[in-house]
């Protein structure tokens, strides 16, 4: 599959961040903690080979008008950069948007942790 490098359209940017995802994206999920006071949480992380997808990513994101975290580099001596989102209204709205393979289990396990929804996540999840 051709990648589109300039994600200028909202279908370019979903194709775009599609196969990003499919390539090496992963969704990580952390379990609520109330001994050690943590809540849990859900994190996407696009992962990307150089500063050419980093910008790519971020600027189909952008079109998308869906913000993201800091991106960082995943260690130092490697060139790879991941490009996190971290709110999972963000993630819901990506995963609707974008419908990578597995987007249906992603979505049902996210609800599956959300104890306390916000009104914009009951909202999106509601939809479906």
């Amino acid at each position: 599959m051709a990648i589109i490098r300039n994600a200028e359209t909202i279908e370019a940017a979903k194709t775009l961040l599609r196969s990003y995802y499919e390539r090496n994206g992963c969704i990580r999920f952390r379990q609520d903690q109330p001994e050690k006071g943590r809540l849990g949480g859900v994190e996407l992380r696009f992962i990307v080979g150089n500063m050419n997808e980093r910008r790519e990513v971020s600027n189909a994101l952008k079109v998308l008008s869906i913000p993201h975290g800091r991106v960082y580099r995943k260690q130092p001596t490697r060139r790879q950069w991941v490009v996190p989102l971290y709110t999972r209204v963000n993630i819901v709205r990506l995963l609707q948007l974008v419908q990578p393979e597995n987007h249906e289990n992603l979505l049902q396990r996210i609800q599956e942790i959300i104890k306390r929804k916000s009104k914009s996540e009951s909202k999106l999840l509601d939809q479906n």
